[in-house]
């Protein structure tokens, strides 16, 4: 009896990438996020950094790209929502809002 070839993981579309990436991603060490979501699942890099953002993996991102440019980081309060949002250390209120946009 002829071995089933196994679907590769780049021809998941739609919900199906979406639970796999899910389950994928609570195992993973978070090293390069966007790289490897990229390589797994044979994106560019503008879509699976939207579609992680999507997932809710929107701080990682944020956190790796300070690492990357050797940025130090901190968790700030946004004022008028009360949410907590990923910002470089000692950046002012004002500049929150640059940074990540009204929420």
């Amino acid at each position: 009896m002829p071995k089933r070839k196994r679907q590769s993981k780049k021809k998941l579309v739609g919900k199906s990438r979406f639970t796999d990436a899910k389950r994928w991603l609570l195992n993973y060490p978070q090293k390069d996020l966007i790289s490897s979501y990229s390589k797994r699942y044979g994106l560019n890099y503008s879509i699976a950094e939207d579609e992680l953002m999507n997932l809710g993996y929107y701080d990682e991102l944020y956190i790796q790209h300070y690492k990357k440019e050797g940025i130090e980081w901190e968790y700030r309060m946004e004022p008028l929502s009360g949410e907590m949002v990923v910002v470089p250390k000692d950046t002012e209120e004002l500049e929150i809002y640059q940074i990540h946009g009204l929420f």
